[in-house]
């Protein structure tokens, strides 16, 4: 009787989630009681987990994760992790959403692959939709200087409600951060990225928690209460301090959407938003060619916001890409920027510098493009296979088959959509072990690139510079580590950990394709439940054309060629001047020195064509282990229709521009043959 009358009582003074009619600031503890009062039950709990173990056998690293391969400089960089294991962990039997939906996240994020998720589907509007209402912020954004110091920025408000901000903060906005609970301050960053980023570099971590731990919705980050309620000691170097703590904004579900709270959000960052109408009206009238204070003599921005370049009176080409994947509405514009973008570039022959400011990736077409725009020789056909199961084989039947092709015939894997039986090429399928794991994969298929507009007048990799925090993600990494492995540009890392190891910034992660299962097949079990899954479905691979590649490029690390003292990107011009500043420096640089642990970065010159003496090639200067060009003359790149193979050290047709013919002849040469013939003939 006691124990009910208890809960009654904390029933009665709990707040109940129809209490927020409007946008609110909350503390932890009452807000929780709306979060911990939606609840789940123990057979949607075991639907949900029944279901992941049938769709995750088609995730392509299960296998992998398991013994995963470890770089040189580390026996523990990738983690292990046993998926169906881990699964069994999970305590079904709670009824509290919020602790069921944390312990999922703790699996994903145990991967390190941003592309696996698992998340609330707030379109869905079922019961736990109530959880991407709810935000949790501190009262200041983390910024980094150049001179690798941190600096707290008051946030003042949130959706136009005033935030209290304690006055040490304000006082101290342009003072350096000491310490953070007595430590050095960006542990606290590194310690929430390695707990709560699904990223595996170290320093792509640092910069999706440098944003992160400051605001985020906790349907993204299922942070505890315990967590959140821990108090933050602060000191600045003038040792004043202050004690802050967490709190929380309850989005009111139908003022506006999460999409729109998190886009103003990333403005604070630093990130470019997009134009109103009105703004895109009256750029359009103004029209895209302008001069400013800071010397730009040429500038185009798509609509969206995503494809900015210029040209500026410091002689230096700028192309920055913050995704690739434009909105329906933006397509045209995006598309026509990156037009304008390269006639810009081939009106002059200055140097060009490219800059990915967390780059969340998008369409496989776009991301090729660029990387042909950059380096116009290289293959940017990926090789891939995907991991054997009754939904991958699915999947393939259903289309993904007809996108992917023979890589030694360019011929499609399936003509036709939902075939009775798949081709040999999956039901023969490829073995790869790693220890006494194995790995059953789809033999190897390219997903070939549709030629689009280029430059007339391509720069050397040494005219290159592009930027990367290493948050550079999904499509953005295949441009990244395109270009690394082809030798395409000279690769520079920004931002990420001030004091991280530059031996261990990564050029780019997650080079996979990834399914939204919710559009792959609407009636699964979690759209029932209100949650959609995303799952990586096709590894990637080096450009080995004897396609024997046993490791795919997701556990293969690209490191950076420099780095620079540059933090946050910014929209602001006077950030792209630091950026030029930089790119000179680099690109004077690489006139006489180079990376030594880069042997695929030559310097072209055209001296070395004799030298090498290769069909169809292209030679230059091999970067020595002193770190400067030597006299070395190496294959650097192959004629148009060839293709460079690195490990045999020769130029190969492409078989997607010489196709075999049924006797083996390329049939080009059979044309040139039946020609000659035709001549001959007149001439007789």
């Amino acid at each position: 009787m006691i124990n009910l009358l208890l809960l009654f009582i904390t029933f009665s003074l709990s707040k109940q989630c129809s209490e927020y009619t409007t946008n609110e600031i909350d503390t932890v503890d009452s807000a929780f009681e709306c979060i911990e009062s939606i609840e789940t039950t123990e057979k949607e709990n075991n639907d949900i987990i029944t279901g992941l173990k049938h769709y995750l056998e088609a995730y392509v690293f299960k296998d992998i994760l398991k013994n995963p391969p470890q770089p040189s400089f580390s026996n523990n960089y990738y983690e292990k992790v046993d998926i169906d294991e881990q699964l069994n962990k999970i305590n079904t039997k709670t009824t509290s959403m919020y602790d069921f939906y944390s312990q999922i996240q703790s699996l994903i994020i145990s991967t390190r692959d941003g592309h696996l998720g698992f998340s609330v589907d707030e379109d869905l509007n079922k019961p736990n939709s109530e959880l991407t209402n709810f935000f949790y912020f501190l009262p200041f954004t983390i910024n980094i200087d150049n001179d690798k110091k941190m600096y707290l920025t008051p946030r003042n408000e949130i959706e136009d409600i005033p935030i209290d901000v304690p006055e040490g903060i304000v006082n101290n906005e342009n003072v350096a951060v000491k310490t953070i609970n007595g430590e050095d301050p960006f542990n606290i960053i590194r310690e929430f990225g390695k707990k709560y980023s699904a990223l595996k570099c170290p320093h792509a971590q640092f910069t999706e928690a440098r944003s992160a731990i400051s605001f985020g919705p906790l349907s993204d980050t299922p942070l505890s209460k315990e967590y959140l309620n821990t108090p933050i000691s602060i000191t600045w170097e003038n040792e004043e301090s202050v004690t802050i703590n967490y709190s929380i904004f309850k989005l009111s579900t139908p003022n506006k959407s999460l999409k729109e709270l998190l886009q103003g959000e990333e403005v604070k960052q630093g990130i470019k938003p997009k134009l109103t109408p009105e703004e895109i009206k009256s750029r359009k009238e103004i029209g895209k060619r302008m001069k400013t204070k800071q010397g730009i003599i040429e500038r185009y921005i798509s609509d969206d916001n995503n494809v900015y370049c210029s040209l500026s009176d410091n002689k230096i080409n700028t192309f920055v890409i913050t995704a690739f994947d434009p909105e329906d509405a933006y397509v045209e514009s995006y598309e026509d920027t990156i037009t304008e973008c390269i006639d810009l570039f081939d009106s002059n022959n200055y140097p060009i510098q490219v800059i990915f400011p967390k780059n969340g990736g998008g369409d496989y077409d776009y991301s090729q493009w660029v990387q042909k725009i950059l380096a116009p020789y290289d293959d940017v056909n990926e090789i891939e296979s995907g991991r054997i199961s009754d939904f991958t084989e699915y999947l393939m039947k259903a289309g993904m088959g007809t996108i992917l092709y023979d890589p030694e015939t360019c011929e499609v894997r399936e003509k036709e959509i939902n075939p009775q039986t798949l081709g040999e090429w999956y039901t023969k399928p490829k073995i790869i072990k790693y220890g006494d794991v194995e790995h059953k994969v789809s033999q190897p298929s390219t997903e070939n690139w549709e030629a689009k507009k280029l430059m007339k007048n391509p720069r050397k990799p040494t005219e290159i510079v592009v930027y990367t925090d290493s948050f550079c993600y999904s499509g953005c990494s295949l441009v990244t580590k395109g270009l690394k492995e082809w030798g395409g540009a000279i690769l520079v890392g920004f931002d990420g950990d001030p004091n991280g190891k530059d031996e261990e910034f990564e050029v780019g992660l997650s080079p996979t394709s990834v399914i939204d299962l919710n559009e792959m097949d609407e009636d699964n079990i979690f759209t029932q439940y209100g949650y959609k899954v995303g799952i990586s479905v096709r590894e990637t691979f080096r450009h080995n054309y004897n396609y024997d590649e046993s490791i795919p490029r997701e556990f293969l690390t690209d490191m950076i060629d420099e780095r620079v003292n540059i933090y946050p990107y910014d929209i602001l011009d006077e950030t792209i001047e630091e950026f030029e500043e930089e790119t000179k420096k680099i690109i004077e640089k690489y006139q006489t020195k180079c990376n030594p642990k880069n042997k695929r970065l030559v310097k072209r010159d055209e001296k070395c064509d004799k030298e090498i003496n290769i069909e169809h090639g292209h030679g230059g200067y091999e970067c020595g282990d002193n770190g400067e060009w030597s006299t070395k003359c190496v294959l650097s790149y192959c004629d148009e229709g060839y293709k460079f193979d690195y490990n045999n050290n020769k130029c190969i047709e492409d078989v997607c521009v010489y196709p075999p013919t049924d006797d083996g002849t390329p049939s080009m040469t059979v044309n040139l043959v039946m020609i000659i013939i035709g001549i001959i003939t007149l001439i007789l």
